[in-house]
């Protein structure tokens, strides 16, 4: 007989709390986790310290709850965000507190204090590239006073362990995933290459125009394989504080026929069947979803080995894997993919099906209800069981 999820009387009230909702993996995972949990299970609330962003605008017209505090992480005191978010857990008395990325981890955290809430959980989504010690230090504090602290790579977990000095049992490490279109991109190939007016070898990105991304080391890439290229396209979508700066490389480079900047796009799965290869050249990860979507779009990666990045890709198999800030190492497997199309198509199909044997999103969803339902029966007792 099959296992048969338990039966919940009252669904389990989660509020997820970040500081805002822009475009990017980590506000990715947060919609998903709001739009994605069985509502007769879960109630998911989404609220933000400040502004809700791209991502929960989308939120709010898909339907879900959005709260926005309206608050200012520059302008309001420590205090001030503190005791509003206090007030508002005091109101909805979430049954878990699900905190992403550190400021809503610090406040969300201290607020509920005291509360009783049956479940404290906080995400770290990235490595720490520049550790400092005051952020350590209330890591540290707050670890031991809520329930896990969530991770999604073992690089970003050694990063806790190391700096946070987080105890072992108050760690998990989940695995990421992605929702798969039916099609790969295959199929979806020249309607899109017409609609973005793409001809020839196409690469693509698609990440926060931010150091951590290595935009730089593509363009670079890009600049060495053209001569060897005639007819190459670069998609980058993304925005972010960078985007002038790698504008500004791209002229010097005289890529400017060859670089799109798309800007933050939602349609990526309209984007990605343009592509021929698709390559992820971060100096640094934590969870690489765009890496996965591309993967299960069909695509053969070219990726640094950072992150999640080198348990995803089997190197050779369905994709390569390059050292991080190597242009030339780039450069080289791009043109790799490039002379040997009957390679391509044997790395897409297996990257298609490495994410459709491992990184679904149902998958990555049943982790989170696991540790909600663990926490909240914890705390209250066993939920009736169907079986």
């Amino acid at each position: 007989m099959n296992q048969m999820a338990p039966i919940i009387k009252t669904p389990i009230k989660i509020l997820q709390l970040l500081a805002t909702m822009p475009v990017g993996g980590a506000e990715i995972m947060v919609a998903d986790i709001a739009a994605g949990l069985d509502p007769s299970r879960f109630e998911v609330i989404t609220a933000c310290l400040g502004e809700p962003g791209a991502m929960g605008e989308e939120l709010s017209r898909r339907g879900k709850r959005i709260i926005s505090l309206g608050l200012d992480l520059k302008r309001n005191s420590a205090f001030t965000l503190v005791r509003r978010v206090r007030r508002l857990l005091q109101e909805i008395r979430p049954d878990i507190l699900h905190t992403h990325l550190y400021h809503a981890n610090l406040y969300g955290r201290v607020a509920a204090l005291g509360l009783g809430l049956p479940g404290v959980v906080a995400t770290v989504h990235n490595i720490y590239a520049r550790v400092k010690r005051h952020r350590c230090l209330a890591n540290y504090l707050l670890a031991r006073l809520g329930d896990y602290v969530l991770v999604f790579s073992p690089q970003v977990r050694e990063d806790v362990r190391r700096y946070d000095r987080v105890p072992e049992d108050k760690l998990r490490m989940l695995t990421p995933g992605v929702r798969l279109e039916g099609q790969s991109c295959g199929e979806r190939r020249e309607e899109a290459r017409t609609e973005l007016g793409v001809t020839g070898f196409c690469l693509g990105n698609v990440a926060r125009l931010e150091e951590q991304k290595g935009h730089e080391d593509l363009l670079a890439a890009v600049s060495r394989v053209r001569r060897d290229i005639p007819d190459l396209t670069l998609l980058l979508v993304g925005d972010g504080s960078r985007a002038a700066q790698l504008k500004g490389l791209t002229r010097e480079l005289g890529l400017e026929q060859v670089v799109r900047f798309l800007g933050a796009r939602r349609d990526i799965p309209e984007i990605l069947p343009a592509l021929d290869v698709f390559v992820m050249p971060s100096r640094w990860e934590g969870i690489p979803l765009t890496l996965l979507e591309a993967m299960g779009c069909g695509l053969p990666a070219v990726s640094t080995r950072v992150g999640r990045a080198p348990e995803i890709i089997q190197d050779g198999a369905n994709g390569r894997l390059t050292p991080a800030a190597d242009p030339e190492a780039l450069a080289r497997a791009v043109l790799e993919l490039y002379y040997e199309p009957e390679k391509r198509r044997q790395w897409g199909e297996q990257a298609r099906r490495t994410v459709l044997e491992k990184y679904t999103l149902k998958h990555f969803l049943d982790q989170f209800a696991a540790i909600y339902l663990e926490l909240y029966e914890k705390a209250k007792g066993p939920v009736i069981s169907n079986q």
